[in-house]
């Protein structure tokens, strides 16, 4: 803070306690300064008593490096921590991998036994149809054999009587 005391320049610093014979006014002059030297130390005074109460609470270097290095330890075991945490994760994760392994063993063993049942009607349906094929085949030999033995002879009988009794009888 600077308060000047007057408008003019020096080279040299003002003479605070030069009491000469120049009068009232210079003494006024120099009670004004006192008072203004007073007030600014009270002031400073003022000032360095909040500094000091504020540099209390100040960090020092020592105070910043153990908080780094607290820091530094809290990182190491978090990284520790997640570390094995992520092994407890992997072996929980490998666990549920296998009792699914399992799991998807026993349904393929159930659909391999559900795909032998299916063989084995498929098998029996084959058997069906080759006897619903036999059958089909005799009904045809069947059928064939009745248009030989009975329908042909019928048809025959039947041209020969009409033959007989319509062409021979009028003619």
């Amino acid at each position: 803070m600077d308060y000047p005391i007057s408008n003019t320049t020096r080279v040299f610093p003002p003479l605070i306690f030069d009491v000469g014979n120049k009068g009232d006014h210079q003494m006024e002059q120099l009670t004004k300064r006192v008072e203004q030297l007073e007030k600014t130390t009270q002031q400073i005074q003022t000032d360095v008593a909040v500094l000091t109460a504020r540099s209390e609470h100040f960090a020092t270097k020592a105070d910043i490096e153990k908080v780094r290095a607290e820091q530094g330890v809290m990182r190491v075991e978090i990284m520790v921590e997640l570390g094995a945490l992520e092994q407890r994760i992997d072996k929980k994760f490998e666990r549920m991998e296998e009792k699914f392994d399992q799991k998807f063993d026993k349904i393929d063993k159930k659909f391999e036994k559900i795909d032998e049942k299916f063989e084995r009607i498929d098998e029996k349906f084959e058997r069906v149809d080759q006897r619903f094929n036999q059958l089909e085949d005799k009904i045809a030999a069947f059928n064939n054999s009745i248009t030989w033995k009975i329908m042909i002879p019928t048809g025959l009988l039947v041209l020969a009587w009409f033959v007989q009794n319509i062409v021979l009888k009028t003619s």
